[in-house]
C-alpha cells in the first residue's frame, strides 16, 4: 500500500475529498465489534468537509449504523483507498467523522484483501476506479496562474466579495493609478497561506487587501525571505479551489507594535 498522511499530503487530501464530495463516490464504512469479532456496515457519500476543524461530514442516515465508541474503518471503491478514524460528536443526527491522519491506497495485486473487509468480492474496482489520487499534476495545475475568469465560481464570489469592487467598478475608480488602494478589514480576518507546495497552510492575521495584492502580519522577523513565492489558499474558513499566487515585496516593522511585523504580497500578474 502506498500511505499518504495529512501533514505532508494536505494538497492530495484536498484533491481526493473534492473529488468524493463533486462525484458523490460511494463510501463504504464499517465497524468491529470487539466481543463477537462482527462487522457492521454501511454506505454513504460525503457531503462535505472542513480542512480547519478536521471534520468530514456524511450522510445523516449513516449515523444510527454506528457507534461512537468504536474506531470507523472506511473505503473507497473508485479511488481504492482505505482510512481509519474516530466519529465526532455532532448537534444533530448527521454523521461527522474526524478527517483520518492517514489514507492508503491499495495497489492491485493487494485487492483481494477487501473480500474479507467488506465481506464481498469487489471484481471490477480497477475498471470502476476514476479518482485521481496522484500528485503529478498538482505541481503544474494546482500551483498555477489563473485568471478571475477561470477561477470557480464559488472563488469569484468569495474573491470579490472580500476584495470589495468587481473589475469593472475598479478600473473606473482607479484607471488613473498603477496600483489598487488596498481595503483594511473592519473586522480580525484571517488568510491562509503555504510557502510550498504539500505543506500544511499557515494562518496570519490580515492586514490588507486588493487586487493587486495583501499584507498579513507576523510574529516572526525573518519567517519570510523577500522576493520568494507564496500562495494563498483560503481566508478564514474558506479554502479556495486555487490558490492566488505572489510574491513577498516587503517585510517591515509595524509602527507601535513590537513583536509584529507586516509581510506584504504583490499578486503575480494574470490573476485579475
Amino acid at each position: 500500500m502506498k500511505d499518504i498522511r495529512f501533514e505532508t499530503g494536505f494538497l492530495i487530501y484536498k484533491k481526493i475529498f473534492k473529488q468524493l464530495v463533486a462525484y458523490q463516490s460511494k463510501v463504504v464504512l464499517w465497524q468491529i465489534s470487539p466481543e463477537s469479532g462482527s462487522r457492521q456496515i454501511t454506505e454513504t457519500h460525503v457531503n462535505s468537509f472542513n480542512f480547519e476543524t478536521k471534520h468530514l461530514y456524511f450522510e445523516h442516515n449513516a449515523r444510527k449504523f454506528l457507534k461512537a465508541t468504536l474506531p470507523v474503518y472506511g473505503y473507497v471503491e473508485e479511488g481504492a483507498l482505505i482510512f481509519k478514524t474516530t466519529i465526532e460528536p455532532s448537534s444533530d443526527n448527521n454523521l461527522t467523522l474526524r478527517v483520518p491522519d492517514q489514507i492508503s491506497l491499495i495497489q492491485e495485486e493487494e485487492m483481494m484483501i477487501l473480500d474479507t473487509i467488506a465481506s464481498k468480492v469487489i471484481s471490477n474496482i480497477w475498471r470502476s476506479k476514476r479518482l485521481d489520487t496522484t500528485a503529478d499534476d498538482l505541481g503544474s495545475d494546482f500551483m498555477r496562474v489563473k485568471s478571475m475568469s477561470q477561477r470557480s465560481s464559488r472563488d469569484q464570489e468569495l474573491l470579490n466579495q472580500e476584495m470589495g469592487l468587481t473589475l469593472d467598478q475598479e478600473d473606473k475608480l482607479y484607471a488613473d493609478q498603477r496600483e489598487s488602494p488596498r481595503a483594511r478589514p473592519k473586522d480580525d480576518k484571517w488568510v491562509k497561506v503555504m510557502r510550498s507546495q504539500g505543506e500544511m497552510p499557515l494562518v496570519y492575521r490580515l492586514f490588507d487587501l486588493s487586487r493587486g495584492g495583501l499584507g498579513f502580519i507576523s510574529a516572526v522577523e525573518n519567517e519570510f525571505t523577500k522576493g520568494s513565492l507564496i500562495y494563498v489558499v483560503g481566508f478564514n474558513d474558506y479554502d479556495l479551489d486555487d490558490p492566488l499566487i505572489g510574491s513577498i515585496m516587503s517585510i517591515r516593522s509595524m509602527d507601535g507594535n513590537l513583536g509584529e511585523f507586516k509581510v506584504g504580497i504583490k499578486f503575480t500578474e494574470g490573476q485579475d
